[in-house]
């Protein structure tokens, strides 16, 4: 009960893997009846498990799991995925905790209890704990302040227990060591690049019949998914504006109208320093103007950092009066000042003028054309919404309704792989998943304010491209994997070179290419312009070997220099062993707490009332 309260939360798939893995009922050892009241749905050794436990049980699992999925979960749908029988699962292994806390005489005090109670945060206040919210919440699950508070004291008990019988659980240091040695080893390695003009003889053309052998051998690469032929009406504000034209009156109007949209007034970069007096700030001007002190040197004295001083791009129109003539004034930067401001008196350093800029209204037509031709575009398909809704529930095609309204008629090849912007819009995704071959769907609403009603006219299953129709990318393919494999068997051959003593630095000056070196690597490190594979299969190489790693139109060949143990100064490699170690412990102590608790059930045996289990899960219907 205690669980239900607290805050926690778990996915519903890991429940329902849970649920999946849990042991079957028929694992306990379980009898049926014997002793059993009719009010009890089970009995560990002595502890009973009354129908009202297991009511509350099942009602929490299904409250949690309805909360994560944002949807009330059926009885039925509860009993499908077995939450029923992990409620009871878990009162199976509490009361068989229970019955050895009693047997050995472990509790725990009222202040532990209490302690407890108000650490739980459905319970809490503005000012703490709320025992008016306690008690309703109770009431709520239908539970006494006694029964709930017994409940903390069996839990609490019950922790205390199991946490006694793994809490020697933890990781040996061994074994954190190999894993450490293995995530901080660091390998340095030499490359080279092969490609096509190292190779003895170039890579010819296909001919007809390579390319159909290619096609043949690689058919699923070149299949093209199930496709369907979608008719689609749509009103799009886009669509319609591009055909609207807008008369220049209306465009010189709006113009002339909203001038201030297409106008930057002046703005200077300043700088201000704030003074107490204007005495201080007229000093402070004298010392800049005779050269015995900067604005800077100024700010500092005053313990003002440019961060301090620093305001940015300033209009005119956001100075007082008073200082606006005198900082929009002078023609050139420079310091000006005493300048009143609601501040105290003020020096403002002017580092830049930015002119004013004014678009002309040649630059500014296309922009107020496209508003124009929006507005009204929007304003047509709001006039004839109704219009269409009512031809469409009046049965009439989609060429009939893009004939009589605003809509405009289109044509596509859907796939899954479909990048068109109507294709990938969400409310596009679920009008097709609802349509019948043949029919028009009801109209949507998508993402950019378009509406839309399409028609499946045919579903064509998967098929293979014909080769006529990607010629070119087969050839192109074809001859990629030939020049990958003549540079594989050519870097096999320089690997035996190797093998042989030769080195990869006469190598790479034999075929005139760069020798790279690289590292100390760690594992999870990548190179930049090479496969992120190549440094894992350095990390899989000996001493002294060499790996080859295929690219787009060349091969990387490598060889291994280095392999350096582990750091013991490195910060990360002390920060991971304590992980590593907390996380082991933490596992070795549940399995260990499910093994004590599995034992001391089977040890006191479990007896089942299914009559009783029946009749409280019907209660839920």
């Amino acid at each position: 009960m205690l669980r239900s309260f607290r805050n926690k939360r778990s996915s519903v798939l890991v429940w329902i893997l849970m649920v999946l893995l849990v042991v079957g009922l028929a694992g306990f050892g379980i009898g049926v009846g014997g002793g059993l009241t009719t009010q009890d749905v089970a009995r560990v050794g002595d502890q009973k498990i009354t129908a009202d436990q297991y009511g509350r049980a099942v009602d929490q699992q299904i409250r949690r799991i309805s909360a994560q999925i944002d949807r009330n979960l059926t009885m039925s749908e509860a009993r499908q995925y077995g939450i029923d029988r992990l409620a009871l699962i878990q009162l199976v292994n509490d009361a068989a905790l229970d019955g050895e806390a009693e047997r050995i005489g472990l509790s725990v005090g009222d202040d532990a209890v209490r302690d407890e109670l108000r650490q739980i945060p459905a319970f809490q206040g503005s000012d703490g704990f709320d025992r008016a919210a306690y008690l309703y919440s109770l009431e709520r699950i239908g539970m006494n302040a006694g029964e709930f508070e017994e409940d903390i004291r069996r839990e609490l008990a019950r922790g205390l227990l199991a946490t006694s019988a793994a809490s020697a659980a933890a990781m040996p240091a061994a074994a954190t060591d190999v894993i450490l040695e293995y995530v901080g080893e660091m390998r340095s390695f030499g490359w080279i690049t092969l490609d096509e003009s190292m190779l003895d003889t170039s890579i010819p053309e296909p001919d007809e019949a390579a390319l159909a052998a290619f096609h043949d051998a690689h058919a699923e690469t070149y299949t093209r998914p199930e496709t369907q032929k979608i008719t689609y009406a749509i009103a799009s504000p886009e669509r319609i504006a591009a055909n609207i034209e807008v008369p220049e009156d209306e465009l010189r109007a709006a113009y002339d109208s909203g001038k201030a949209r297409f106008t930057t007034p002046e703005r200077r970069l300043l700088d201000r320093i704030g003074f107490r007096t204007n005495a201080d700030a007229a000093e402070a001007k004298s010392r800049i103007d005779a050269g015995t002190a900067t604005f800077d040197e100024i700010a500092e004295e005053r313990g003002l950092s440019a961060a301090d001083t620093d305001q940015g791009l300033v209009e005119a129109s956001a100075l007082p009066a008073d200082a606006r003539e005198a900082v929009f004034g002078p023609a050139e930067p420079g310091i000006v000042g005493p300048v009143p401001s609601p501040l105290g008196p003020s020096l403002y350093r002017i580092n830049a003028i930015l002119a004013a800029q004014v678009t002309p209204f040649e630059d500014a037509r296309e922009t107020l054309r496209q508003e124009r031709a929006q507005a009204e575009a929007q304003r047509q398909i709001h006039d004839d919404l109704t219009h269409i809704e009512d031809l469409i529930a009046g049965g009439a095609t989609l060429e009939e309704i893009a004939d009589e309204t605003v809509m405009q008629l289109d044509k596509m090849d859907y796939t899954e792989i479909s990048t068109d912007p109507v294709a990938t819009d969400p409310a596009f995704g679920k009008a097709l998943q609802d349509a019948r071959e043949g029919e028009e769907t009801d109209l949507v609403e998508l993402a950019d304010g378009s509406y839309l009603s399409l028609r499946v006219d045919a579903v064509e299953p998967p098929a293979v491209i014909p080769l006529d129709e990607i010629r070119d990318q087969i050839a192109a393919d074809w001859r990629s994997a030939e020049l990958t494999a003549a540079l594989g068997q050519k870097a096999s051959a320089l690997q035996d070179e190797i093998a042989g003593g030769r080195s990869l630095s006469d190598i790479a000056t034999e075929l005139g290419t760069e020798l790279h070196d690289a590292g100390p690597m760690a594992r999870s490190d990548t190179l930049a312009e090479t496969p992120p594979r190549l440094v894992a299969d350095i990390f899989a190489a000996d001493a002294d070997g060499t790996v080859v790693v295929d690219d787009v139109n060349r091969v990387i060949l490598a060889q291994l220099t280095e392999i350096a143990p582990p750091d013991p100064t490195d910060e990360r490699l002390a920060n991971l062993r304590t992980s590593v170690s907390a996380q082991f412990a933490q596992q070795a102590h549940d399995d260990l707490r499910e093994l004590y608790t599995t034992a001391l059930r089977d040890e006191a045996g479990v007896r089942l009332n299914q009559s009783v289990i029946d009749s409280t899960l019907d209660r839920f219907q």
